[in-house]
């Protein structure tokens, strides 16, 4: 018997997919390198931040960063019922001339 294929690579996935999640949740934005701020917000003075403009971009962004955890937690609750598909159908451990093992080249 050897591991399932696919249930190898759901997991790597899964496992990737775990990492951006929280790797999205820890960031913190920083300028560019060429305006020589060391942060996104370093020379910006309180009439910048609280300008309409500031508003709508601090918007922007909050919903851009929601948004995209909201797709990453989509993909892992997938992810999650493949792998439990395969597990509940006994076929973590597949045959070697299997189908199954030979995925995704079979």
């Amino acid at each position: 018997m050897v591991d399932n294929p696919k249930l190898v690579a759901i997991r790597a996935i899964k496992s990737q997919v775990g990492t951006s999640q929280s790797n999205l949740g820890a960031w913190t934005p920083t300028s560019s390198a060429s305006t020589g701020a060391s942060t996104i917000d370093d020379g910006l003075t309180e009439d910048v931040w609280t300008s309409p403009v500031a508003d709508d971009y601090r918007t922007k962004i909050s919903t851009a960063v929601s948004n995209t955890d909201a797709a990453l937690t989509s993909i892992a609750a997938d992810l999650t019922s493949a792998e439990n598909e395969i597990i509940e159908a006994g076929l973590e451990d597949v045959d070697p001339d299997s189908e199954e093992a030979k995925w995704p080249n079979g």
